[in-house]
């Protein structure tokens, strides 16, 4: 999951005109530094978020595995 925010949000920087990455570039080139801070801070919540989503849902999903492994308390 952090692979693909690290790539949506590299691809924006070289090549949207809208999205986060867009935005840190652009508060980059127009030396707005609270800008840039603000938006990696969100990028960081948001990728946060869905891997903590992802990783809920794969334990939920794949509970068997947890009992196999004797990870499950």
């Amino acid at each position: 999951m952090g692979a693909a925010w690290f790539s949506l949000a590299a691809g924006e920087m070289i090549a949207a005109q809208h999205g986060l990455g867009f935005l840190i570039m652009d508060a980059y080139n127009l030396i707005q530094y609270p800008t840039i801070v603000i938006a990696m801070g969100t990028l960081g919540a948001l990728g946060y978020l869905s891997s903590a989503l992802i990783r809920g849902v794969g334990e939920r999903l794949m509970r068997w595995r947890l009992d196999n492994t004797g990870l499950l308390q």
